[in-house]
């Protein structure tokens, strides 16, 4: 593989939201959106900062808190309920719901849109489930150890077809991890410094692979990833071409 594109957090899109209380980078913003993914946002909490009540309608959304905590309240529950450090929140918003979330001070977190057919999702009952971090655990292989989230051997199951988390933490030295030719795999840097095919990520950089059914990677500093899995090809269509 040649011409592997990086995105730098210096890259991305960047918001900084409610007076500085919260951040976010977008390594899919400013590019055409791929796959059946529709938005990611990196969030960082410098201060304690809540999203208002808001409304979602058609879509999937997966949170996941890698760092500090948050507070959600949802119109599917109707309660406020904590999402510890380590867990995952998914939504299916279906016919619709609003909901609010309060991030803690220090806090860092992944949320990722997905369409899951919209047109059909709309006509479903909303969906709310919380997974705290002992729903997850870490499988070791000698220097490298791998959490599923999402997907065929993970606790979370998406109506978005193909999609699959896994979180790698990496020692230094070089590693390989086996892909399939038809999927994509959005790659995110948590921490760490990794030459990937040539290129270099380090902490908060972003990249997209496909069509290889091997990953190679030669990690200069123990490192942390997020590893998306996701359709090359999508069998419905897709919100944003419609």
């Amino acid at each position: 593989m040649k011409n592997i594109k990086i995105k730098d957090r210096k890259d991305q899109h960047s918001v900084s939201l409610f007076n500085g209380l919260l951040h976010e980078n977008k390594p899919l913003s400013g590019e055409p959106l791929y796959s059946n993914l529709i938005y990611w946002a990196h969030v960082e909490a410098p201060g304690d900062g809540e999203f208002p009540m808001h409304p979602h309608k058609g879509i999937e959304i997966l949170t996941f808190i890698f760092e500090g905590s948050l507070e959600h309240f949802d119109t599917a529950s109707n309660k406020w309920t904590p999402l510890l450090e380590g867990g995952v929140q998914h939504i299916q918003a279906g016919s619709g719901l609003q909901h609010s979330e309060k991030y803690r001070k220090g806090s860092r977190a992944f949320q990722i849109w997905l369409d899951p057919d919209f047109n059909k999702a709309l006509f479903k009952r909303p969906f709310y489930k919380d997974y705290q971090a002992d729903s997850f655990s870490w499988e070791i292989k000698g220097e490298l150890q791998k959490l599923v989230y999402v997907g065929e051997e993970g606790p979370i199951k998406t109506d978005a077809q193909g999609i699959q988390a896994i979180r790698y933490k990496l020692a230094s030295n070089q590693h390989a991890i086996e892909l399939s030719r038809d999927k994509t795999y959005s790659i995110y840097i948590l921490n760490g410094k990794v030459n990937l095919e040539g290129a270099t990520m380090i902490k908060d950089s972003f990249t997209k692979v496909s069509n290889l059914e091997m990953l190679h990677l030669d990690v200069e500093e123990s490192a942390d990833i997020f590893v998306l899995e996701s359709p090359t090809v999508i069998n419905y269509r897709r919100v944003f071409d419609q």
